[in-house]
């Protein structure tokens, strides 16, 4: 008897204990859950992961930096776990994963804003929740590699554009604009003449400068440059990945790469007015963005890529 009221004593101690123990998750489970789907590769792990995340269905009229609202972000993040919301500057663990929930779940780069910011995630973050943006990254760019690694022409430009806004947080929405609506259509701080974000992309280390050409060819290049500029990032930060995370970047960046390397564009000798170009800057450097470099900055350093 006196060992049945004592397992009694235990189960009614130890049961509740024990109920608490297997429900309470951790503050990063959710994180931890998409980082490991997207490491694994499964599809259905993944669609678990992300199934409690809100859809950003209403989005504010065209912008030059982010196509979800902020509030929707911030409610992506608390999905996630956070206490804080959508936290981008620096990103936190949830800020991190929630650009990898946007890029894995909508294939929408464009939705997030300051690819500068993602960018230095890529290369320099480390943890969980920068872990799940290096995958998720690695997983799209892969998928995207078919469109973006070819000779291009005007047939393939507007998939392209599709393919690289699909895997580059902070993408450029112009890119996204141009290649699903009629341009014509845009305001013209958004077309590809005169968006801020597609000179600046095509300033970048392997574009073509930022006077390069007008249109589509012009968007063109500048989603490549960003291209190149995130494939460098996912190599450079790879070491800072856990090593599931790492082994699976890896593989996902042979694909990239190869396609890379396969990039083939056709030389265009129009060229954005300076007028054109000075007005973007200053418009810019009066709202505290500069996306010029100083006079005394020295030239552009040439396209490696380019024919000479």
């Amino acid at each position: 008897m006196a060992a049945v009221c004592c397992s009694l004593v235990v189960r009614r101690i130890l049961f509740p204990a024990l109920l608490i123990v297997g429900c309470k998750a951790g503050p990063m489970a959710k994180i931890e859950a998409l980082r490991d789907a997207l490491a694994s590769g499964d599809d259905a792990a993944l669609r678990e992961a992300v199934k409690e995340a809100p859809a950003c269905t209403e989005q504010p009229p065209p912008a030059a930096d982010g196509a979800y609202p902020p509030s929707c972000l911030s409610s992506i993040a608390n999905a996630l776990g956070s206490k804080a919301g959508f936290v981008a500057n620096p990103p936190d663990h949830a800020g991190a994963a929630t650009a990898a929930l946007v890029l894995a779940r909508d294939g929408r780069g464009d939705a997030l804003p300051r690819v500068d910011t993602w960018l230095a995630d890529l290369r320099d973050g480390k943890g969980t929740g920068h872990d799940a943006l290096r995958l998720a990254v690695a997983k799209k760019m892969a998928e995207a590699a078919p469109a973006v690694g070819r000779k291009h022409d005007a047939e393939s430009t507007r998939p392209a554009l599709r393919a690289v806004v699909s895997a580059v947080p902070g993408a450029c929405p112009t890119y996204w604009l141009v290649a699903t609506d009629d341009a014509s259509k845009l305001p013209p701080e958004l077309t590809p003449d005169h968006s801020a974000c597609v000179q600046r992309d095509l300033a970048r280390r392997e574009g073509p400068g930022g006077a390069y050409g007008a249109g589509m060819p012009r968007a063109l290049e500048g989603a490549l440059a960003i291209w190149r500029e995130t494939e460098r990032a996912l190599r450079l930060g790879a070491p800072n990945a856990s090593p599931s995370a790492k082994a699976t970047i890896e593989s996902k960046l042979a694909v990239i790469e190869a396609a890379t390397q396969k990039i083939e564009t056709e030389r265009v000798d129009v060229r954005t007015s300076a007028a054109t170009i000075a007005a973007i800057g200053e418009a810019h450097a009066e709202a505290g963005v500069a996306i010029t470099p100083r006079a005394d900055a020295g030239p552009p350093p040439p396209h490696p890529l380019r024919r000479p």
